[in-house]
């Protein structure tokens, strides 16, 4: 039987204040449907996720070859699942 094995990082105060409050943005944001072009239900585009998380194009196309984001392309435009962006920020993969 493996023994699971818990990591810890240190992280300066502010630091950890400035995550926290950027996880609370997107938990509100995703848990309220914002969405300036109406709901699209469990999902959100990529540019929401892009502005919500502050990261780039090639963030998201790195977590999906990375196979840590699953996303859904119609068109010319990407989405995904509101619960597999928290997710992410949740298991510390997001930053």
């Amino acid at each position: 039987m493996s023994e699971k094995v818990e990591k810890y990082v240190i992280v300066p105060f502010e630091r950890m204040e400035e995550l926290m409050q950027k996880v609370d943005k997107i938990s509100n944001a995703m848990m309220n449907g914002t969405n300036d072009k109406g709901s699209l239900g469990e999902f959100v585009t990529e540019k929401e996720a892009k502005n919500t998380l502050s990261k780039g194009t090639t963030w998201f196309w790195n977590k999906r070859k990375a196979g840590e984001l699953r996303g859904r392309k119609a068109g010319n435009q990407w989405y995904y699942k509101k619960s597999e962006i928290l997710k992410l920020i949740e298991n510390g993969k997001s930053f």
